[in-house]
């Protein structure tokens, strides 16, 4: 899809896809699914690739420094995946079902996160713990030109024991710290392209709604849009801070379309919709002119 969202290519694959991420080169990219599904997609035709496991892959995030790939998944599942397309299984410190990944923006550290508070960093070949969350873990990103990450929780551990739904991690500290709680489980997050102030979206499990917040760096802050039905579970800022893309799912089978919308701070200006395919990541291209976004008939809101 073009940034001005009147070209749109669409591409049906057989299997629940998850996530994606473009290369280093702008070349391909690289998009993982269900019962251990990788694929490069470069002009138009899908590679598949031999994973060597069938736990469903939720996750993947290419370092920009040397074109690696991390590749998380069930049952702690984390691959590093090179540009000649040899997998390599890294020991994990958790066997909870990891959610998602990130490099940092020089590639030197990346955080993983997955259900029940998992967190962990992989830096330097290996990776370690991070205490300090309880409930499922949602998305991570990293603050541009910075040593700090968000990442997004479930507002419950279980379904009533309150938790924080967003934290900060300090690198250089190796700490985490809480900076919100409410009753939304936050789903997920990027950061303006200035790192000024990041937007986080998610779902209200009171009132049934979709959640946009601007977090400033000190406080989260919501905005109002025209919620009702509109469960957002992605979102990506273009390289220029000048549009924001969103993408949506459903909360129940039969309700609520797959969008992809662009917002303005004020209204969501839907650039494509579909009653089949519900949507669980998005990426722009480096250079902004180009978005592309995975969506599956079994994605849902609650496990995005």
């Amino acid at each position: 899809m073009h940034c001005d969202g009147k070209t749109t290519d669409t591409m049906e694959i057989c299997g629940h896809l998850r996530s994606l991420t473009w290369d280093r080169k702008r070349s391909y990219l690289t998009v993982v699914g269900g019962k251990g599904y990788v694929a490069r997609i470069e002009d138009g035709k899908v590679h598949r690739l031999n994973s060597g496991t069938n736990e469903n892959l939720r996750a993947v995030s290419a370092n920009p420094s040397d074109g690696t790939a991390l590749i998380v998944g069930n049952a702690g599942t984390v691959f590093l995946l090179n540009e000649d397309g040899h997998f390599t299984k890294l020991t994990s410190p958790s066997f909870e079902n990891l959610r998602a990944v990130a490099w940092n923006s020089v590639g030197s550290m990346a955080l993983i996160a997955g259900n029940n508070g998992a967190l962990m960093r992989y830096f330097n070949g290996r990776l370690e713990s991070i205490d300090g969350a309880r409930a499922n873990l949602r998305d991570v990103c990293w603050r541009p030109a910075s040593e700090e990450a968000l990442i997004t929780s479930n507002c419950f551990v279980g379904e009533f024991i309150p938790s924080p739904n967003l934290f900060l991690y300090y690198a250089n500290e190796h700490e985490l710290k809480p900076v919100n709680e409410g009753r939304a489980d936050l789903i997920g997050v990027d950061w303006r392209p200035d790192g000024k102030s990041a937007l986080v979206v998610g779902y209200d499990v009171v009132w049934h709604s979709g959640v946009i917040a601007e977090f400033d760096g000190r406080a989260l802050r919501s905005m109002e849009f025209e919620n009702k039905r509109v469960y957002p579970t992605s979102v990506k800022w273009d390289p220029s801070g000048r549009t924001v893309a969103i993408g949506t799912a459903t909360s129940d089978i039969g309700m609520g379309t797959g969008r992809i919308c662009f917002w303005d701070g004020k209204e969501l200006k839907e650039i494509y919709g579909n009653d089949r395919f519900f949507f669980s990541d998005l990426a722009w291209m480096p250079e902004g002119y180009q978005l592309a976004a995975v969506a599956s008939t079994a994605t849902r809101t609650f496990n995005a």
